[in-house]
């Protein structure tokens, strides 16, 4: 709780400007830019394609921006969509929505229009929305709800609504405060995408911190490090290890924060001899925020594992399957739908989704472990596992790769690792796998790949 309350301002002007902002803002996004903007007005907020942006420029510039939404009919209360790339636009509209009180849904920059219908919003603001400009005078308004979709990997994403007070908050954002290697001011590197709850989380910090968050459109960690100074990189399992691959050398980081999937033991063990003692691997979910924050220290002793609860965070195992109960988190114990385990040194392992399970000739058969099994082999560089129906034994996985290695060779070196029953039907060498901004394979895509 320390390094929380070095965060405060104890100025007593502060404080008085400051509980005027939560009048006209509430617990929004908003409020956080106007506290912000008071702290660190003249220190770099935004650092994207388009050049710097300080603390007070953004709040400005959201200002003139809500004013102009205003002029265009968004009311509080209104269902809206905002739909920009990792770029200020979306940080601005963002800002803009919430001091107008609307209930704001970040959406993916791609979203077919035939999936957007779904959502049933009022409106949707675009990336060429945010950038016009119109000042007017701004009433107080009750701070709006922000809806955060899930990954939707195996169908139409849910939305789930957000509005915690400061008390749920508290323990969790002290935790994570002293156990990652954020401070004032040190760049926020962010190769994910700004409208998932994992983006969203950082851009939080960024305004609590008076951190610049580091943006691109592209989520290329290459490109985002070249136009930075040294800071934190926030990231996926899939970019880093795809950076890696491309990078002999790396450059010095503050720290690397990993999150959002599965971070695979052999990847992990990588980037520990690679980068040092600076990584931090993540497990939350959408409905219930962050979980659990293994540091690098766990990580060396159980590589991929995703350590402990955070203060706050109850978690509990019934029958491999992952339950959550917090300050985030639905009334009572929340299923996450992913299973997992313990180790002998206390840390959590998440071991993929229970609803992949499949049974195979009467065994029961876990697609990530199929996928470790390939992983060990050094011809391949990515790979997914589906289930498809089988005459004899029901069901059984089918193993997608990217990499050198033949179908042959690879089914005979699996023969080595796994039981019968485990191995896939066949294999398919592809040249990429579909994923989701995230990281996370498109169940969807990647059946249709196969068809």
């Amino acid at each position: 709780m320390v390094s929380l309350l070095k965060l405060l301002p104890w100025s007593p002007l502060v404080w008085l400007r400051v509980a005027w902002a939560w009048r006209r803002c509430g617990g929004s996004f908003a409020f956080l830019a106007e506290v912000a903007a008071l702290r660190f007005s003249s220190q770099t907020a935004v650092l994207d394609e388009d050049g710097r942006l300080t603390f007070a420029e953004l709040l400005g510039e959201a200002e003139g921006l809500a004013g102009y939404f205003r002029q265009l009919g968004v009311r509080p209360g209104q269902q809206v969509g905002l739909m920009c790339r990792n770029h200020r636009s979306f940080v601005l509209g963002l800002l803009a929505l919430s001091r107008l009180g609307a209930d704001v849904t970040p959406l993916a920059p791609d979203l077919p229009p035939a999936v957007l219908e779904r959502y049933r919003l009022d409106r949707v603001v675009s990336e060429q929305d945010c950038l016009g400009r119109f000042t007017s005078p701004l009433p107080r308004v009750r701070a709006g709800q922000l809806v955060v979709l899930t990954s939707g990997t195996t169908g139409i994403a849910k939305g789930v609504r957000r509005r915690p007070g400061l008390r749920q908050l508290l323990p969790i954002a002290a935790a994570l405060l002293g156990g990652l290697p954020l401070q004032r001011r040190r760049a926020l590197i962010l190769a994910i995408p700004l409208y998932h709850g994992y983006g969203l989380a950082c851009l939080a910090l960024g305004l609590a911190l008076g951190a610049p968050l580091v943006l691109r459109r592209r989520y290329e960690i290459g490109p985002l490090l070249a136009g930075a100074e040294t800071g934190v990189l926030v990231t996926v399992p899939t970019l880093l290890a795809r950076w890696l691959r491309s990078n002999p050398v790396v450059p010095p980081l503050s720290g690397v924060i990993t999150g959002s999937a599965p971070l695979e033991a052999g990847l992990c063990r990588e980037l520990l001899v690679r980068l040092g003692p600076c990584l931090y691997n993540l497990y939350g979910t959408s409905e219930a925020g962050v979980v659990a924050l293994a540091g690098p220290s766990q990580l060396l002793q159980s590589p991929g594992c995703v350590g402990r609860p955070l203060p706050g965070n109850e978690v509990r195992l019934l029958e491999g399957r992952i339950l959550v109960r917090g300050p985030l988190a639905p009334q009572g114990w929340f299923e996450t739908g992913d299973l997992g385990r313990w180790d002998e040194h206390g840390n959590l392992h998440v071991c993929g989704r229970a609803d992949s399970m499949i049974v195979s000739g009467g065994e029961n058969v876990y697609p990530s472990e199929l996928e470790e099994a390939v992983l060990l082999h050094p011809g391949v560089a990515d790979v997914a596992v589906v289930p498809v129906e089988d005459e004899d034994f029901g069901r059984r996985l089918v193993a997608v790769v990217v990499g050198s290695v033949g179908e042959a060779e690879l089914l005979q070196f699996l023969r080595g690792h796994l039981e019968r029953h485990k191995l896939p039907r066949f294999i398919r060498i592809v040249e990429a796998i579909p994923r989701n901004a995230l990281g996370k394979v498109d169940r969807t895509a990647l059946l249709r790949l196969l068809a």
